[in-house]
Order: C-alpha cells, then sequence, then structure tokens
C-alpha cells in the first residue's frame, strides 16, 4: 500500500482525473487501496479568470472532504495560479500539515519561478506544514530556505523533470 495522486499536474491530462470529480463513487474502492491520496491538481494559470482560479481549487477541496468523509486519508494539493489565488489555496488546509505541490510547467522560465517561489513561501508562512511533498522537481532556490528551516521536502521527480535533467 502506498500513496495516490490524482495529479497529472497538465491540463492535457486534466480529464484524466475528471472523471474522479464526476463520479467520485466509482473510484472510491480504488482509492481507499492505498495509505493516502494527493488531492487532485487541477490545472490553474496566471491568465486563467480568477472565478475559473477558484472553482479548480474549490473542486481539489471538494473531492478532499468527500473521501475524508469516506474513511480516506488525503494531503492537499496545492496549486495556484497568481497572487489572488494565494489565500485560496490555503484555505480548508489544516496548519502544521503535510501538503502537496506539483512543479511540471511551474518552473519553468524566471517569471514562473518567482510565481512559484512566491506561492511556496505564502503557504509555509500561512499553514506552516512539516512536510511539502513535491511532484517535479525541487529546486533550492525555491525550497531550500523552507528545508534549512525544518520543513521536511520530499521530491517525487517527475518523468518531465528526469528528462529535462537529461537535456542539460
Amino acid at each position: 500500500m502506498g500513496l495516490m495522486a490524482i495529479s497529472p499536474t497538465t491540463e492535457k491530462y486534466d480529464y484524466q482525473f475528471e472523471r474522479v470529480w464526476r463520479s467520485p463513487r466509482r473510484y472510491l474502492s480504488i482509492l481507499k487501496r492505498f495509505q493516502g491520496v494527493i488531492l487532485p491538481d487541477f490545472s490553474l494559470y496566471r491568465d486563467m479568470p480568477l472565478c475559473m482560479q477558484a472553482w479548480n481549487i474549490y473542486r481539489s477541496r471538494a473531492i478532499g472532504t468527500w473521501l475524508q468523509d469516506n474513511g480516506v486519508d488525503v494531503i492537499v494539493n496545492m496549486r495556484f495560479g497568481d497572487e489572488r489565488t494565494f489565500p485560496l489555496c490555503c484555505d480548508g488546509a489544516p496548519h502544521g500539515c503535510v501538503i502537496a505541490v506539483g512543479t511540471n510547467g511551474a518552473i519553468d522560465d524566471e517569471a514562473d519561478r518567482s510565481f512559484m517561489r512566491d506561492g511556496i513561501d505564502w503557504i509555509v508562512g500561512e499553514l506552516a506544514p512539516t512536510t511539502i511533498v513535491v511532484y517535479g522537481s525541487a529546486p533550492e532556490d525555491i525550497f531550500g530556505r523552507h528545508s534549512k528551516a525544518g520543513v521536511r521536502i520530499v521530491a517525487f521527480e517527475s518523468d518531465a523533470s528526469i528528462a529535462h535533467k537529461g537535456g542539460e
């Protein structure tokens, strides 16, 4: 038994877990086989209308609440678009918990890295997580200061981040 991530992390794969949103009962027995589930990582982009960003955060939290109510342990996935969504992505997440964050497609250039850095700083300041589970690469310039401050950083490199390293 391990950890299940409902998090393909890019919009082109959102359809893969859209079915969990539409028919969660169908997948409950499968998800209960795992020790825990990282909540869905519905895509958010800085140029998305705020209401759509809020909707995708809401959907992740709603699935999480439903799973918890049905006996599944969950790890809240932190996904944010622009700075307006920093507080929204913390809504419903417990203080001092384990959180997850995906970096695929979110640190491709300096503007993306800056938003990721600012978002992680905001989240750590608000929630004081004990552990951050990172799906994708966990760059020192984004996660290093939190690791040094005692937050455990557990990185699971994605196929995309491994391929990117091969090209460097």
